[in-house]
């Protein structure tokens, strides 16, 4: 544990800068070198080749597999390939990327082939043979396009950048040195661990492209895994309360909510893959981006079978104290923990046309906190949380087609207990399901009323999942009991009956409580049922793709019991008198009696979306210019609209290594069932009764009460149109990919809130803006000169950026604000945060290198971040009165530049034909940095450097 600053920032940025120089120097970039240990025709790979021209498509191929693939200048132009997906033997893959091409594969050798017209006899003259990648290691490289030229908005990730980036066993954590992805909060002034902070394991959340972390379509294995129930609620805060605190949690709120139905294993990634811009059109449903997992295949080759497991601890923790002055005047000691991870894999074959495939993570979580001296039963609390992720996959070749049947369960638990109640405990969980049945076939080619098509490719999928989140505390009852009163001095009150609950010497004034009970149970939740097609086909000099969704989506939110709620004792001495005769048996004793109650009222509300979407998409290329227009049409019986959204992406290029890519979209999202199930939420009914003479009453008085209206049907669906610029190609000095971006984009019709007294009605009167200015690269480096290292991938990236989002959506919001003074504008808390650096840092470099040594035992991955510095706004401490309401002050200030490196290393310690042995390292934030952020004296430290060591084993 060190002060704010530790490590120099300068001395952090020359040890990274350095390191990156000594390995280019001794790395001499090349075109590359022929692989030492290519992939045999023989051995199975796992192919992953989306749809492209038919040279990137190739050029795919070789990258897979090493081989020398050999052809004629010009064989390949103006020709498409539908790529190809799955295990396959290299030959089986590169006759399907060829197939319908017209070109015939000539085997010159075990991993060597010479490609050549079908009406050709012979090697033709000017033949070309393509370089050849070595892939002895997992790959570590940084994927920019797709090999489709409009896809310049499409960034993949794989192998080491993986590993080096991966927070714990989080999936998303691969995504935050992306160059449109907003991760960092980096002005926050309540960054301080709590004890849930530490044990929380569900998945970070992440801003694409200037929209809300809710805006984006996660997509895992093809299935969308997005909860259309809402994520963020307007009451109350999101915080649970601090440890010192007597408030319970807020009565009206979910705890735990997340943008995601199922939370992905880090472990289980293959590849992960980013559309921050330039979306087909057969994306839809977000305003921020695209994110597709690829996780690990069903193999058909052998059985095979693999092992893993980790641990991180405090005791390897970096804390750092945030506080401003950098003391700790409490005391407090940081948060202590303990994680853990397991992880498995069963993948083989059933028969020469079937493969199976099962996995099981489990991620777990453990704390203690100290209970209030008052309580006698225990001096301390253990708090855990629980992941547990579940997945099968059947995968079947037959002359019907291919088919593949997936499913994912995916069930969390993390348990929160107050230090100041009694027995007040809450899992906040959720249990979630994805499956689908997904139908490949492939027509070949197809002549329709004249028209030429080739390969033909019908993909249907049927997909059905659950989401159900929960609450769930111990008790559907709460008392505050009064323990002791103090008046003038002295005591005038202290309970002889609550035998759990003693005084607390140290507290001589007004009233100590002793809590009771839990805060009764609140559950939402959504069940998908989904119908895809999709037609696919090569038409003239490009392709075109045709396509048609059904979902349906039925929601809820609910109370499933009341929930009582005793607020108010009075005791004897206040009612002066020397005991209590009950006429009731609720909530009644001869030393004190519950005067006023509130009971949250049972409710169950549900909404049901049908949503129909159809879209079509042309690509054509005429030699030096590829267009691809399309648009998607949405329809759904909730909002009654019909929205289109155009795509269009028109790409020049002038030189083989030279494009230039223009874009124009727009994207719809309107999320609408979170708004339609938190409609009529009842209110808290008061009761109130007294007692005459000391006799107490069973007669409770109501009070007034209410219910939250939220409405939103008849608005317009919000979307975002978007403009971009990208120019990319290889560099000729070392033959790197670069990308020079501009992006822009406008949120227009979105939903903002008007409130009138407990109604919350719905408007489009939200906006926002987002700009970004990008440069990226990636490069195999030639290992040569290198001693014992077979591969070594580098990417780099700088991004500018920033962003503008109005402040009055009805998620960011409550009724009862705080508010802010910035500029001589008002502005609520939760709106100022996006309007003044919530996740929006305005420069930012990443950079990443991942290698491969002494023949694949040894794989070592660094992955670097750096903010540079930047005005934003801090709170000054102290607060001004505008038109009768309070604001908390804020001016610009300075803020340092950040930098922030993660390391990641996997060696074999044992490897041969049976099985192998692996020991893992990981290290997030090597240098302990913490940024901008500061923390309270409540919860003084926070994270910095976190390790996880582990090891694999594989049979």
């Amino acid at each position: 544990m060190c002060g704010r600053k530790g490590l120099n920032i300068n001395k952090r940025i020359g040890i990274f800068l350095a390191s990156t120089a000594i390995i280019f120097l001794q790395a001499h970039p090349g075109r590359g070198e022929t692989a030492d240990a290519s992939i045999r025709a023989n051995q199975t790979v796992s192919f992953s080749i989306p749809p492209q021209n038919l040279a990137g498509a190739v050029n795919a191929f070789i990258s897979a597999t090493g081989w020398q693939v050999a052809f004629s200048s010009g064989l390949l132009d103006n020709k498409r390939s539908n790529g190809v997906q799955g295990d396959l033997t290299p030959q089986v893959a590169l006759q399907r990327i060829l197939a319908g091409s017209g070109i015939s594969i000539r085997m010159n050798g075990a991993d060597m082939a010479t490609l050549v017209a079908e009406s050709s006899g012979g090697q033709a003259d000017g033949t070309t043979v393509l370089p050849t990648i070595q892939v002895s290691g997992p790959s570590g490289a940084v994927e920019l396009g797709s090999g489709d030229p409009g896809d310049s908005g499409t960034t993949s990730l794989s192998g080491g950048q993986l590993a080096a980036l991966t927070d714990g066993n989080d999936a998303n954590g691969v995504l935050k040195n992306l160059p449109n992805v907003q991760y960092q909060n980096d002005i926050d002034d309540n960054a301080g661990a709590t004890n849930q902070s530490v044990i929380d394991l569900k998945p970070r959340e992440v801003s694409i492209s200037g929209a809300r972390v809710y805006e984006n379509n996660v997509i895992v294995e093809g299935m969308e895994i997005n909860d259309v129930t809402g994520s963020q609620e307007s009451e109350g805060s999101e915080e649970l309360p601090d440890d010192d605190s007597q408030s319970p949690p807020n009565l009206y709120r979910i705890y735990g909510l997340h943008s995601q139905t199922v939370y992905i294993p880090s472990e289980f990634l293959e590849k992960a893959t980013v559309i921050d811009s330039n979306a087909s059109a057969k994306y839809g449903n977000f305003q921020g981006g695209v994110v597709s997992y690829q996780l690990n295949r069903a193999k058909r080759d052998r059985w095979h079978a693999s092992a893993s497991l980790d641990f991180s601890s405090s005791r390897w923790t970096g804390y750092t104290l945030g506080t401003e002055d950098g003391e700790n005047p409490n005391g407090y000691d940081a948060p202590e923990y303990l994680k853990r991870r397991l992880g498995v894999t069963v993948t083989g074959p059933l028969a020469d046309n079937i493969s199976v495939l099962g996995q099981y993570s489990r991620q777990t979580a453990v704390t203690e906190k100290q209970k209030a001296y008052r309580y006698l039963e225990e001096d301390s609390v253990e708090q855990d949380a629980l992941k547990q992720f579940y997945r099968g996959q059947i995968k079947a070749e037959t002359d019907y087609g291919d088919f593949t049947l997936d499913g994912i369960y995916n069930s969390y638990d993390q348990y929160w207990e107050s230090a100041m109640w009694r027995n007040l405990r809450i899992n906040m969980g959720s249990d979630s399901s994805t499956t689908k049945l997904e139908h490949q076939y492939d027509f070949g080619n197809v002549s329709l009323g004249g028209l030429a098509l080739e390969n033909v490719k019908l993909e249907s999928r049927v997909s059905y999942g659950t989401s159900d989140r929960f609450n769930h505390s111990n008790s559907n009852v709460a008392n505050v009991f009064k323990q002791a009163s103090y008046s003038g001095g002295r005591q005038t009150f202290e309970s002889s009956e609550l035998d759990w609950c003693r005084t607390d010497p140290s507290i001589t004034t007004g009233t100590q409580y002793c809590y009771d009970g839990g805060i009764g149970n609140l559950e939402q939740g959504q069940q998908t049922f989904g119908w895809n097609e999709e037609l696919s086909a090569d038409l003239a000099a490009g392709s075109i793709r045709l396509g048609s969704e059904y979902k349906f989506t039925d929601a809820y939110r609910r109370r499933p019991e009341d929930f009582t709620y005793y607020t108010t004792y009075t005791t004897k001495a206040q009612a002066g008198v020397s005991g209590f005769t009950c006429n009731t048996s609720e909530a009644c004793s001869s030393e004190q009696y519950a005067s006023t109650k509130a009971i949250y009222r049972a409710f169950d509300v549900s909404a049901q979306l049908n949503q129909l979407a159809s879209y079509g998409e042309v690509e054509q290329s005429w030699k030096w210019l590829t267009v691809r227009a399309g648009a998607r049409a949405t329809w759904d019986d909730y909002m009654n609209n019909l929205d289109i959204a155009p795509r269009f992406v028109a790409t020049l290029k002038p030189y083989e290594d030279l494009a230039f890519t223009f874009g124009a979209n727009r994207y719809y999202d309107g999320k609408s069932l979170a708004y339609a199930i938190r409609a009529e939420q009842p209110k808290a009914q008061t009761y109130t009764r007294t007692a005459s003479s000391g006799v107490v009453s069973d007669i409770w008085t109501a009070r007034s009460s209410s219910t939250y209206t939220n409405e939103a049907a008849g608005l317009k669906t919000p979307y975002t149109d978007e403009l971009s610029l990208a120019i990319n190609g290889k560099e000729p000095l070392f033959g790197g990919d670069w990308r020079l971006r501009f992006l822009d984009r406008r949120a227009k019709d979105q939903y903002a809130t008007q409130t009138s007294g407990d109604k919350n009605v719905l408007t489009n009167g939200g906006s926002g803006a987002y700009q970004s200015i990008s440069a990226e690269y990636s490069k195999e480096l030639d290992t040569a000169r290198i001693p014992k290292m077979e591969q070594l991938f580098f990417n780099a990236s700088v991004t500018w950026a920033q962003r503008e989002v109005s402040n009055d959506s009805y998620f960011d919001d409550s009724l009862e604000e705080d508010y802010i003074w910035y500029r001589n504008k008002s502005y609520t808390k939760a709106g100022f945060n996006v309007v003044t650096g919530n996740m929006d840092i305005p420069l930012r470099l990443q950079s990443g290198l991942s290698s491969v040594w002494m023949d694949g035992a040894l794989e070592l991955s660094v992955a670097a971040n750096y903010n540079f510095g930047y005005t934003g706004a801090r709170d000054t401490e102290t607060s001004v009165v505008v038109n009768g309401i309070s604001h908390e002050v804020y001016e610009d200030f300075d803020f340092d530049p950040t930098l922030t490196v993660d390391l990641a290393a996997s060696y074999k310690v044992v490897e041969n034909d049976v099985a192998g042995l692996s020991l893992t390292f990981k290290v997030d934030n090597v240098f302990n940095e913490i940024g901008n952020a500061a923390s309270s004296d409540d919860n003084p430290w926070i994270v910095g450097r976190t390790v996880w060591v582990g090891a694999r084993a594989t049979f």
